[in-house]
C-alpha cells in the first residue's frame, strides 16, 4: 500500500525555484526600498520640523507684540498669510490674556484649510476640524512669554502628509518596476546554477533527515557530496545529528541530577501529577514542613492539608490558564494545628508528564507575630483617639502620619483628608513653612523667630515647648490651644518625627479677648487691610512656583525673581509693623523725604499686582519736592489710594483699565493727582469715603480703613491736603471718566 503523502500533488522544482529566486529578489529590493523608504521619510520629517520650527519662531517674533496689545485682528491677517503661502494645514493660536479677558482659560483663534485646501477660520468647538488636526501627521507647539517671562499664549503649527505620501509613492511604483524585471534576468541566470549545484545534494540531505526515529533524530548520516559547499554542510549536519544524540543522552542523565539537588533545598518542594491531585516527588524540607515521614509523603493528594479547599482548586485553575503564582499566603492544616506559607507554583514537565511543581516557605512564626503587633497597634491606637486631647504625629518634615478622634471632632476634618499632607498648609494660623525649623536648630545663639517652627526648634534644641496656638478649624473657625510638640527618636537618638499635643483653651481665650478686644480691634483692622495685598502677592508667587515645577518648567532666574519679590513682599510686612506702631503713638521723627521717590516706592509694591489685572499704568511724575514727613507713612497712604482704584477697575470688564498718576506745580506747591477709569463713585457714598471702616466692599475684601488711613496721613502728618471727586477727561482719543484724588503738598524747598 503506497504512502498516502504519494498521492498528494507535488511542486514543481521548476515553479520552486522561481518562487525563490522572485522571493530572493523580492526581499533584497525590499530591503533597499524600505531603507530608500525610510530615508526619504526621515528627510521629509527633518526638513519638515526645520521649516515648523522657522516659522513658529517668525510667528512667536510678530505675535508677542500682537497678544501683548490684544491685536487679535493683525495676529489673525499674519496666521492667514503664512498658511496661504506655506504647505502648512494649520496654525491654532491660544491667547491667555484675550482669555482672562473673555473669562475664559485661553482665547482661541487660528486658521486650517478646507477640503479644497483654503484657509477658513479655525473653531475650537468644531469637532470635525478637531479630528482633522489629531489626524495631523505632524505638529509642534511654542510657547509665547512677555517681558516679565509670563506666559501669555502658544501657537501651534499643523502639517499634513500629503507631500511626503507623493515621494513615498513614487518610490513604490519604482520598486515595483525593479522588482519585476530584475526578478526575470535573475530566475534564467539563477535557476540553472540552483538546479545543477544545490538542488539534487539538497534533495538527499531531505531523505536522511527525514528518516528519524521517535524523538525526530535522524536515523542514519548524511552522505558526502562532490560540492564543497553542500560537503561541509553535510559535514555540519552530521556533527549536530552526532551532538543531538549526546544532548539527548545528557538530559536524562540530567533529570536524575535535578532530583538530587531539589532534595537537597532548604525550601519545601513538592511535584504533583493528575492536575496536582498526585505527589510523585516531595524532599525532605516538604517531608519536615507536613511533619511526615519522606516515604510517606508520595502518592497522597496535596488539597487534603489545605485548610480551605478552594483555594487550591483556584490555584489549580490558574495553572491551567499557563500561569505562575508567586508568593501567595496559604493556610495549611497540619497535625490540627495552623501553619502558615508562602507558596509558588508553576508547570512543569517530568518524566515526560506534565506536572506542577510548588515551593513553600513556613512563615508561623512571622504571622503569629503580626498579629501581636496588630493588637500592639490597636491598643495605641485606643489611647491615641481617647486621650482627651487633640494629638497629631508627623514626619520629621511635618507630613501629617496620625490624626485623633478628638482631633477629628475640634477641627471638623476626617484622618484621611490629612494624612500625608504638610500640617502648617491645613490648620495652623500664620504658619511658615515647616523645613525652616532646620535652620533655627542650628543657629543657637540667635533669637528664634516667632511661628510653628519655633516650637519645632525648641523641641530639636530640647527647650521647653508648650506654647498657646491657634488652630484653624475645616470651617474657618479659630480654635486656641495649648500646644506641646514632642521630637519622637529612633535607638540612634535620630529626630524621625513629632507628636503635637494640643488641649482647647477657647474658654479661656473668651475671657483674655474680651479684655483686649477693644484696644487691639483698630489695630488688626489696619494690619489686616495693608497685609492683605502682600500676601496675596506671596501666594500668587508661591503658586505659581509650585505648578511650574510640576509642569517641569522651573527656570533658575524666575526662581531668583520670585524669591526676590517674597522677600522685598516679607520686608514690606514686617516694615507696616513697626510704621503702625510708630504712627499711632505718633514718636517718629520726621525727615527729609522726595515725594516722587515716596510714590515710586509705593508703585514698585503695587506693580505686580496691577499688571496682574490687566490695568495700565500710566505716570508723568517729574517735578518732585521734598518735605518733612514719615516716609513709610506716606507710602501706606499713597498705596491705599491706588488700591482703591485697583479694587474698583477689577469689576470692569472692558479692556480700557487705567490708573494715572502725575505731579506738577502750583506756585509753591506741589499737586499730586491719582485717578482712573473705574467710572467714578456714587455721588451718595463719596462724602464718606474718608470716614473710619466705610466701605462697599464684602467684609472678606476690606474694612473700610484705607481711605480713612491714608486722609489721617496725609492731613494730620504731612501738613497737606486731599480731595476727591469725580472727573471726565480725555486720553487717546477716548472719554475717560473715574475717581480723581488730588493731593497737595506745601513746602518752601521746591525742586
Amino acid at each position: 500500500m503506497k504512502n498516502s503523502t504519494e498521492n498528494k500533488p507535488k511542486i514543481s522544482l521548476f515553479l520552486t525555484l522561481a518562487i525563490i529566486i522572485i522571493i530572493t529578489v523580492t526581499t533584497i529590493l525590499t530591503i533597499n526600498a524600505t531603507y530608500t523608504y525610510q530615508h526619504t521619510k526621515s528627510k521629509l520629517l527633518t526638513e519638515i520640523r526645520e521649516n515648523s520650527k522657522e516659522i513658529l519662531f517668525s510667528l512667536k517674533s510678530n505675535i508677542t507684540n500682537l497678544i501683548t496689545s490684544y491685536s487679535i485682528n493683525e495676529y489673525d491677517k499674519l496666521i492667514l498669510n503664512e498658511i496661504k503661502n506655506k504647505d502648512i494645514f494649520a496654525i491654532v493660536v491660544e491667547d491667555y490674556n484675550m482669555g482672562k479677558i473673555m473669562g475664559q482659560k485661553a482665547y482661541i483663534t487660528g486658521k486650517i484649510k478646507n477640503s479644497e485646501l483654503n484657509p477658513i477660520d479655525y473653531n475650537f468647538k468644531d469637532e470635525k476640524q478637531n479630528t482633522e488636526l489629531k489626524n495631523c501627521f505632524f505638529y509642534d507647539t511654542i510657547s509665547i512669554v512677555d517681558l516679565d517671562d509670563q506666559l501669555i499664549g502658544t501657537v501651534s503649527i499643523y502639517i499634513t502628509d500629503k507631500l511626503i505620501n507623493n515621494e513615498l509613492s513614487k518610490i513604490i511604483r519604482d520598486t515595483l518596476f525593479n522588482t519585476i524585471l530584475l526578478s526575470i534576468l535573475l530566475f534564467l541566470f539563477l535557476f540553472i546554477m540552483i538546479q545543477y549545484y544545490i538542488l539534487g545534494p539538497i534533495s538527499n540531505i531531505i531523505k536522511v533527515i527525514n528518516n528519524n526515529d521517535i524523538n525526530g533524530i535522524p536515523k542514519t548520516l548524511i552522505p558526502s557530496s562532490n560540492s564543497k559547499e553542500i560537503f561541509e554542510l553535510s559535514n555540519s549536519m552530521n556533527l549536530m545529528i552526532k551532538s543531538i544524540k549526546d544532548s539527548r543522552e545528557t538530559l536524562e542523565k540530567n533529570e536524575h541530577r535535578l532530583e538530587y539537588l531539589l532534595e537537597l533545598s532548604p525550601i519545601a518542594i513538592r511535584i504533583a501529577k493528575n492536575n496536582g491531585e498526585y505527589v510523585i516527588f516531595a524532599n525532605n524540607a516538604y517531608s519536615k514542613l507536613l511533619k511526615e515521614k519522606k516515604e510517606t509523603t508520595g502518592g497522597k493528594n496535596p488539597k487534603d492539608y489545605y485548610v480551605d479547599k478552594s483555594i487550591y482548586e483556584n490555584i489549580i485553575k490558574t495553572l491551567k490558564e499557563n500561569k505562575h503564582i508567586y508568593n501567595l499566603l496559604v493556610e495549611l492544616k497540619i497535625e490540627n494545628k495552623t501553619t502558615w506559607a508562602l507558596a509558588s507554583y508553576m508547570n512543569i514537565e517530568y518524566d515526560g508528564e506534565k506536572a506542577i511543581i510548588g515551593w513553600f516557605y513556613d512563615v508561623t512564626n512571622e504571622k503569629l507575630n503580626e498579629t501581636k503587633l496588630y493588637q500592639a497597634l490597636e491598643l495605641q491606637t485606643t489611647i491615641f483617639d481617647n486621650s482627651g486631647y487633640l494629638m497629631i504625629s508627623t514626619d520629621k518634615h511635618g507630613v501629617i502620619q496620625q490624626f485623633n478622634k478628638e482631633a477629628e471632632k475640634l477641627l471638623g476634618y476626617k484622618s484621611e483628608e490629612l494624612v500625608n499632607i504638610h500640617t502648617p498648609e491645613i490648620f495652623h494660623l500664620k504658619a511658615e513653612v515647616i523645613q525652616r525649623a532646620e535652620y533655627f536648630s542650628k543657629e543657637l545663639n540667635k533669637k528664634i523667630e516667632p511661628g510653628f517652627p519655633t516650637l519645632v526648634a525648641k523641641t530639636k534644641l530640647g527647650l521647653k515647648n508648650e506654647h498657646e496656638w491657634t488652630y484653624v478649624s475645616k470651617s474657618g473657625e479659630h480654635i486656641p490651644v495649648i500646644l506641646t510638640i514632642t521630637a519622637l527618636k529612633n535607638t540612634n537618638n535620630e529626630i524621625y518625627g513629632y507628636i503635637g499635643i494640643s488641649q482647647d483653651i477657647s474658654q479661656k481665650k473668651v475671657l483674655e479677648s474680651q479684655a483686649k478686644l477693644a484696644s487691639m480691634g483698630e489695630m488688626i483692622g489696619n494690619i489686616a487691610h495693608q497685609w492683605r495685598q502682600p500676601l496675596s502677592m506671596i501666594s500668587t508667587i508661591a503658586s505659581g512656583i509650585i505648578v511650574k515645577n510640576e509642569l517641569m518648567e522651573m527656570n533658575p532666574n524666575d526662581i531668583v525673581l520670585n524669591m526676590e519679590k517674597i522677600i522685598n513682599q516679607t520686608k514690606y510686612l514686617s516694615n507696616t509693623i513697626d510704621d503702625f506702631r510708630n504712627f499711632i503713638k505718633d514718636n517718629n521723627e520726621k525727615e527729609r523725604i522726595s515725594i516722587v521717590s515716596t510714590v515710586k516706592k509705593a508703585l514698585s509694591i503695587l506693580k505686580p499686582s496691577i499688571k496682574n489685572n490687566n490695568i495700565n499704568l500710566i505716570t508723568n511724575i517729574k517735578d518732585d519736592m521734598e518735605i518733612d514727613g514719615f516716609e513709610n507713612q506716606l507710602i501706606q497712604a499713597f498705596i491705599n489710594i491706588i488700591n482703591n482704584a485697583k479694587d474698583a477697575l477689577k469689576e470692569k470688564v472692558d479692556d480700557d483699565k487705567f490708573i494715572f498718576i502725575e505731579t506738577h506745580f502750583n506756585e509753591d506747591e506741589l499737586i499730586l493727582i491719582i485717578k482712573d477709569t473705574a467710572g467714578g463713585i456714587s455721588e451718595n457714598i463719596i462724602h464718606k469715603i474718608f470716614e473710619p471702616y466705610f466701605t462697599t466692599k464684602h467684609k472678606s475684601i476690606g474694612t473700610g480703613i484705607g481711605l480713612s488711613m491714608a486722609h489721617q496721613i496725609i492731613t494730620e502728618h504731612h501738613n497737606a491736603t486731599i480731595e476727591v471727586f469725580n472727573s471726565t477727561y480725555e486720553y487717546d482719543g477716548k472719554s475717560c471718566i473715574g475717581a480723581y484724588f488730588q493731593i497737595t503738598f506745601k513746602d518752601s524747598c521746591a525742586l
